[in-house]
């Protein structure tokens, strides 16, 4: 017997006859084995086997409602529809791609095709230069989407920095407040109206890509999805997705390839350019601040919340005490 505890989903239990219900809602047969996916912070992901296949469910935290999830599903059908690398989402019996569950409390949930590969967060490393053509190459795809969805709040986007600055500095010890302060500064200076906007994924970490064993780049998670200057992405790419402890190369260095390689397949404009390295900067001081509110206030002390702390300290150290 699997128990869940309501933390994320609003539901305490067992979780298996929930599982049990999915396969029947969606036709794939008995479950054979399941288990609980351990990394993120809101929704819940399963992986389940059944003898038709694997499968990865995602069970909608407690915090999304009806229209959300909804949002949600509606990008991912969009991120499909345009090509982009994403696991296919699966219908049920009904042909709807969500399933309540009213017997566990109405939590709903969506089921997708298993991808066989491992996250760069699992890989424990950052793409290399082959990896990352690849990678841009989904990310100007999902920028290229003409959706303009509708604006959800998400607290760890980058544009909300003096926002979660305002609500974590009281935890923040002096030597790191004054590197975040020297990062929003920075980010102050941007001009973020005046940038190109685009649909973008807003999370493009470690933990959101995954490396297929068939070479592809797959991209998960589109729960934060917006519309945002397009070079939010690329912020994110830069300030997470490259960095790497054992790396020498600075924030700026990454910047410019993430730059060239976006611009053989969509020109950046000049300001674009000018204003990446400064993004990024903002990038690392919300993954750091980020992970300051789950430790500190959410009581969140997870070895993930501790790699996200650690990943964004680090990165403002080094641009801020090495020039």
């Amino acid at each position: 017997m699997t128990k869940i505890s309501s933390t994320r989903l609003g539901y305490t239990g067992n979780l298996d006859p929930v599982i049990e219900r999915l396969c029947e809602a969606y036709g794939i047969g008995e479950s054979v084995h399941f288990s609980i996916i351990a990394v993120g912070y809101e929704d819940c992901n399963v992986t389940i086997e059944t003898q038709s296949g694997k499968y990865v469910a995602k069970i909608f935290s407690k915090e999304r409602n009806k229209e959300t999830i909804s949002r949600y599903v509606e990008i991912m059908t969009k991120v499909l529809d345009a090509g982009v690398n994403h696991p296919p989402l699966i219908r049920t019996g009904e042909g709807k791609v969500i399933y309540c569950d009213d017997q566990a409390d109405g939590i709903s949930m969506v089921l997708m095709d298993f991808i066989g590969g491992e996250t760069f967060f699992e890989l424990d490393r950052a793409p290399d230069n082959a990896e990352l053509k690849l990678i841009i190459e989904q990310a100007a795809k999902i920028n290229g989407i003409d959706y303009h969805p509708i604006f959800l709040f998400d607290g760890w986007a980058i544009p909300n920095i003096e926002v979660m600055f305002d609500k974590v500095k009281n935890f923040i010890e002096p030597a790191d407040l004054r590197l975040v302060e020297q990062a929003i500064s920075k980010y102050k200076e941007i001009p973020a109206d005046i940038l190109p906007h685009a649909l973008v994924h807003g999370d493009f970490t470690k933990a959101n890509i995954l490396k297929g064993i068939d070479g592809k780049m797959y991209i998960l998670d589109f729960s934060v999805s917006n519309w945002y200057p397009r070079i939010q992405e690329l912020a994110v790419i830069s300030a997470n997705l490259l960095h790497s402890e054992t790396d020498s190369g600075s924030l700026c260095e990454k910047t410019a390839l993430v730059i060239t390689e976006y611009n053989k397949i969509t020109p950046l404009t000049k300001d674009e350019k000018k204003y990446l390295y400064p993004y990024a900067l903002a990038g690392s001081a919300m993954e750091f601040m980020g992970a300051c509110s789950e430790k500190f206030i959410k009581g969140n002390s997870s070895e993930e919340t501790d790699y996200w702390l650690n990943l964004g300290r680090n990165g403002l150290k080094r641009e801020f005490t090495t020039g």
